[in-house]
């Protein structure tokens, strides 16, 4: 019998292409009650542990689609260093001063929105391991006295997961604390963490790993897996913009803001988007046809924090669903290997 094993990408508000694409798929198929497990990193961590908690998917498109201002709380400070580095017209009002993350000198937004949406989708304090299906989240552990180091971390309600015993709340923003953007979660005394999209922002070969070593798959065989992801954003560094490749030091590969094609803070968006893609390429080259993917080609860059933007998300998804052969190809292989 096979574990079915749905699997949410990283990627802030643009959740909600994930989101979206899943609810389509279970108006059709049904696909939330017939998964066996759930997994995901950062914004795909909360829509896991909400599937998990039995949150209709249509819930969970709507605080996308709505929730935004709540979950982006701006942490107080005027950016005024930032404002004046940004490579388009002088701010206007006190909302362009603030801008959109990253943050420079301090993380750009407070996490008590996002904490009141995660208690929206995971209740207030039910323990990781009171879930009836398994559940795996990705997070980055900034210190560990064992290893004398950092360590990333598959956080899951499996048997002998060192994390099982923490609370839902906790683990979904563990998973979501991404750098710059919200501060580093501190979760008692297992220290402060970071958001797992720092190594796995595609969370299916960790969730593939997790599911064997917690004996709830004897092997890559016994697995499938769905993995959706958070949209194509089209970036990356053209040979025009590497004009000396002496000169690309802190200042071009970690610079805050976009530089004519090349995006804001270009080594982490680099490092997340390569991680994604490896992970899926190896999750298919492992599962072979078990494995199947979906993800939205957008054609412009969307920021994790574009909340005002979301509209735009909405529509090229349901573009995608609509009119993709992509999908349609998504959509044959749920119908034969899902339900």
């Amino acid at each position: 019998m096979s574990f079915k094993i749905l699997c949410c990408d990283g990627g802030g508000i643009r959740g909600v292409i994930t989101a979206m694409l899943i609810q389509d798929l279970d108006k059709s198929f049904g696909i939330v009650a017939s998964a066996n497990g759930f997994a995901g990193t950062s914004t795909g961590g909360l829509i896991s542990l909400g599937l998990v908690n039995n949150v209709s998917i249509d819930k969970i498109v709507s605080v996308y689609q709505n929730d935004g201002s709540t979950i982006f709380k701006p942490n107080g400070w005027l950016l005024d260093a930032q404002a004046k580095q940004q490579d388009r017209a002088p701010a206007q009002s006190t909302e362009d001063l603030l801008g959109s993350g990253p943050g420079i000198f301090k993380c750009q937004y407070v996490n008590t929105g996002l904490q009141s949406v995660a208690q929206q989708l995971v209740g207030s304090g039910g323990a990781l391991s009171s879930a009836s299906r398994f559940v795996a989240v990705n997070s980055a552990r900034l210190w560990d006295a064992n290893q004398n180091s950092w360590a990333p971390c598959t956080i899951s309600n499996g048997q002998s997961n060192a994390y099982r015993g923490i609370s839902m709340v906790d683990a979904a923003l563990a998973t979501s604390a991404a750098p710059t953007y919200f501060p580093p979660y501190q979760m008692g005394d297992f220290g402060y963490f970071a958001d797992g999209g720092t190594f796995a922002n595609n969370p299916s070969m960790t969730a593939i790993v997790e599911a064997i070593y917690q004996g709830c798959a004897t092997a890559p065989s016994d697995i499938v897996m769905l993995s959706l992801g958070t949209g194509v954003n089209p970036v990356g560094v053209p040979p025009s913009s590497v004009s000396n490749p002496l000169d690309w030091g802190v200042t071009h590969w970690l610079w805050p803001f976009s530089d004519g094609v090349v995006p804001a803070t270009a080594l982490l968006n680099l490092t997340m988007d390569a991680t994604a893609e490896l992970a899926a390429t190896q999750a298919g080259q492992l599962l072979g046809s078990n494995y199947m993917r979906g993800n939205v080609p957008l054609a412009q860059p969307f920021g994790l924090d574009d909340y005002k933007n979301v509209g735009e998300l909405v529509s090229a998804t349901q573009k995608y669903i609509e009119t993709s052969p992509e999908w349609a190809a998504v959509r044959s292989w749920v119908q034969q290997n899902w339900t």
